[in-house]
């Protein structure tokens, strides 16, 4: 088998899925125009001088890490049309119209995943879709993420809202909170991890 390659780049279209720690795969794709901003974080020096005049570079721990995304909010639903109940949990989740979000001072953890592929699935989401041999993809996993700002705007007569998810690089027992992956189809890309 021929090894496939994205045709110039992963470009244009993305899968998006969030989850909540514990529940199911809600689709924020088709609310997305594009991904602002994906800060991967620091992992800084400091030269500390010596009497001699060298220096030794001591490592600075690596910063927090944050994506943040600009979609079209058309409801205030957990179902992928809308962010809010993200930023302020509900006691219990409101998915009855009408639908109310209080503000809130709970904080929900959210695992966040992207997956670039050549061919988009019949059926997408970004977790449950592991693309076939033969299809070149590329697929982030973010764990433990929180949604740290969620910023309505009617900029252009339309209703938009910036959405930003952001967590530490490691948890408490050091394992990963992030995952990058990528096949040029001779294989699939492993099962997405459980959360």
């Amino acid at each position: 088998m021929a090894t496939v390659y994205p045709e110039d780049a992963h470009q244009e279209f993305v899968l998006i899925g969030i989850t909540e720690q514990g529940g199911n795969e809600v689709q924020f794709g088709c609310i997305t125009e594009d991904i602002s901003a994906m800060d991967w974080g620091e992992k800084d020096i400091e030269g500390i001088p010596l009497v001699c005049g060298g220096r030794v570079a001591k490592r600075t721990p690596m910063t927090d890490e944050s994506i943040t995304f600009k979609g079209y909010p058309i409801s205030a639903d957990l179902d992928g049309t809308g962010g809010i109940q993200q930023f302020h949990p509900q006691e219990t989740a409101d998915t009855t119209d009408p639908i109310a979000v209080s503000n809130t001072n709970l904080r929900d953890k959210y695992r966040v995943v992207l997956l670039w592929c050549d061919t988009l699935p019949a059926s997408p989401t970004a977790a449950s879709t592991v693309p076939g041999v033969g299809t070149a993809a590329a697929r982030i996993q973010i764990f433990n993420a929180y949604m740290t700002a969620y910023k309505p705007s009617f900029d252009d007569k339309i209703l938009s809202a910036e959405m930003t998810f952001k967590w530490t690089p490691f948890q408490k027992d050091g394992t990963r909170n992030k995952i990058e992956e990528s096949t040029i189809g001779t294989a699939q890309l492993p099962a997405v991890t459980t959360f």
